[in-house]
């Protein structure tokens, strides 16, 4: 049990068999030791006013913060049995600061070469940075017709970790309400001009949504090439293409 004050009168409340921890919902730092080794939450907080501040700290922002904490904890355990379960999930990346992003490739093209498309290459911008917020941002526009932004890394795997012992991606991203292309490049690292490429698409909603993305949706960019191998898999990227937007 999560309590702020561990007074008599909350002691004499709680079943003997509870045991208390100190925190507050409101304090993420304060909220590790009570989700510990625990496999359910139950949320009994709530705001003691109606006043807007207090309604947000408690009612939205704690539940938030319990939810994160708790998620951690479980990331956590799924890291150390990483490799000794085809279900535990590998971390591929992770922001938190500035230098997170460094190796992200921001990248913009056409699909057409043609005079209109180099008329219009100004059209194209995008810039992928850390906001005030600490939120990793891949942010532009596109205006050139048949034009592409897209957002790129090589991908860096602990010793002995393949892709080909899981099911797919999980992306966990602030939407827009967009869709997007993940593409997949496999092949020999050492030798690039071998690599294939592979496309899935995959929407977003407004605000923080989880994406999964199973390796088997994947197709060849070119159809003649093979089915892909996730073992080699080596870089991943995200595209925007504005022209396949489809609005309600």
């Amino acid at each position: 049990a999560l309590v702020r004050k561990a007074d008599q009168e909350v002691v004499d409340m709680l079943p003997r068999s509870v045991e208390i921890v100190l925190g507050d919902v409101g304090d993420p730092c304060t909220l590790k030791a009570a989700v510990e080794n625990c496999n359910k939450i139950i949320y009994c907080a709530t705001a003691r006013s109606t006043i807007t501040g207090d309604l947000f700290r408690v009612d939205y922002q704690g539940v938030y913060n319990v939810t994160k904490a708790f998620q951690d904890f479980n990331n956590k355990l799924a890291q150390l049995r990483a490799g000794k379960s085809s279900k535990s999930k590998l971390l591929l990346a992770k922001f938190k600061s500035a230098d997170s992003l460094n190796g992200w490739e921001v990248r913009q093209g056409t699909y057409f070469q043609d005079v209109v498309a180099f008329k219009y290459d100004a059209g194209m911008d995008a810039k992928f940075e850390l906001s005030e917020t600490g939120d990793a941002v891949f942010s532009g526009y596109v205006f050139t017709r048949g034009g592409y932004v897209e957002l790129s890394k090589k991908l860096s795997l602990p010793l002995g970790c393949t892709l080909d012992r899981y099911e797919g991606l999980v992306l966990s991203v602030g939407g827009n309400g967009r869709s997007y292309v993940l593409i997949l490049e496999a092949g020999p690292s050492a030798d690039r001009s071998q690599s294939k490429l592979y496309f899935a698409r995959f929407s977003t909603k407004v605000g923080f949504c989880r994406v999964r993305v199973p390796f088997s949706s994947f197709r060849p960019v070119k159809p003649d090439d093979p089915p892909m191998d996730p073992f080699l898999v080596h870089t991943m990227t995200i595209r925007f293409e504005p022209r396949r937007q489809v609005f309600p």
